[in-house]
């Protein structure tokens, strides 16, 4: 019985799966039990920032495994001061709290905008449409699609959902009750799609002037998917709490909650708490990623492959005709179709072609790849668009 058998017979039957069994990777690429080599334009959605078995991840593991793996927040290691001082001095925030995975990082916002707003009676959360936060009941909750709160009712309560770059039907779901918006500067899951500058500035400004917490989830956009490390820096704004995770550990669990210290400070002993949150192996390797994506010229190149990716994709969707538009900054970018079977075709068709894609939303198809990527593979990616679209 090979794996596909086994994960089908012995799995929950929660994800739909390609029919191929990846055995190792490298860089780009990603290899199967047959040996066939595919391109990776989607990076375990967004998570492998520097690709496969990258060397600055692998030695760090390797080190790391030999000194100490975990001990439980019961105790202090040089691993997680030195990620947290890192992630605090290269960020707007003052704290952090470490857990294991997006979900979670938003569970932990909503928790601490909650206790934080509990003494005056402020309790609601504002999400958009069409956003994405997580599966937990509380990110589920703020997530604002019908298709993945389906079968799950009741719903808790206390989340109200605003459209997304419409400030005046934000403005009208905030009452005196709201203690947070959450909010992605692009979403992911709703389709690649990008928040207005002004409407951005316009939603800092209410919720400094009406007592209300800013949460950025940048679960995906944070880390340098962007071409900064944290997306809020191309909307000149400071979040009062930041959600990581994905790419914070380059394809390790890991998961951080960032607030600014007035914020922070209503979290006390005892009131929130993760086993395997920070742990010495987890952070060792978080912090080999976050530096040489800080550090290494990787931001630069972001930039770059994105506006190249996002050049040569206008090119296409201007004489394809079952294009759209192109939506995304850096290398989180969305081609969208003009109708949702055209991504599946799309998507399948890539992979017969041993390219791998994503969908986001309805008709969008997700191009996220390790952000170092090379002009050769992008030729490669618009190849197979310009022959199969």
């Amino acid at each position: 019985m090979d794996a596909i058998h086994k994960i089908d017979k012995f799995t929950m039957n929660t994800y739909k799966r390609f029919k191929v069994i990846f055995v190792r990777g490298k860089g780009m690429y990603l290899f199967d039990a047959d040996g066939n080599r595919y391109l990776d334009f989607l990076a375990g959605v967004a998570v492998n920032a520097l690709g496969h078995l990258h060397p600055v991840m692998v030695d760090t593991i390797k080190r790391q495994s030999e000194k100490l793996i975990h001990i439980s927040n019961l105790y202090y290691t040089n691993e997680q001061a030195d990620l947290s001082e890192y992630l605090i001095k290269n960020s707007v925030l003052d704290r952090v709290f470490f857990s294991n995975s997006g979900a979670e990082s938003n569970e932990t916002a909503i928790k601490l905008a909650r206790i934080w707003g509990s003494s005056e009676g402020k309790y609601k959360i504002v999400s958009m449409k069409h956003s994405f936060h997580g599966r937990t009941m509380f990110a589920l909750s703020a997530t604002a699609q019908e298709q993945y709160q389906k079968g799950f009712e009741p719903i808790p309560n206390g989340f109200v959902y605003a459209d997304f770059n419409d400030f005046d039907d934000l403005k009208d779901k905030i009452d005196d009750k709201t203690c947070a918006v959450i909010f992605e500067f692009i979403q992911g899951e709703g389709g690649i799609n990008v928040a207005n500058y002004d409407y951005v500035k316009k939603i800092r400004d209410y919720c400094s002037n009406n007592n209300v917490l800013f949460i950025a989830d940048e679960v995906q956009t944070g880390m340098g998917r962007t071409g900064k490390l944290f997306a809020y820096e191309h909307f000149d704004v400071e979040p009062d709490i930041v959600t990581l995770s994905k790419a914070l550990g380059g394809g390790i669990p890991i998961a951080a909650t960032l607030a600014k210290e007035d914020v922070a400070k209503h979290f006390t002993f005892g009131s929130h708490g993760s086993t395997f949150g920070g742990s010495p192996f987890v952070s060792a390797v978080s912090l080999s990623v976050l530096k040489f994506i800080n550090e290494s010229g990787l931001l630069s190149n972001v930039k770059n492959m994105g506006n190249y990716l996002i050049e040569k994709l206008k090119k296409i969707a201007n004489k394809k005709e079952s294009v759209d538009f192109i939506s995304g900054i850096g290398l989180m970018v969305g081609l969208h179709m003009k109708n949702s079977e055209s991504v599946e075709e799309v998507i399948k068709k890539a992979f017969e072609n041993h390219i791998l894609l994503g969908k986001a939303g309805n008709k969008t198809i997700r191009i996220e790849p390790p952000l170092i990527v090379e002009k050769k593979h992008i030729d490669e990616l618009i190849s197979f668009f310009d022959e199969f679209l």
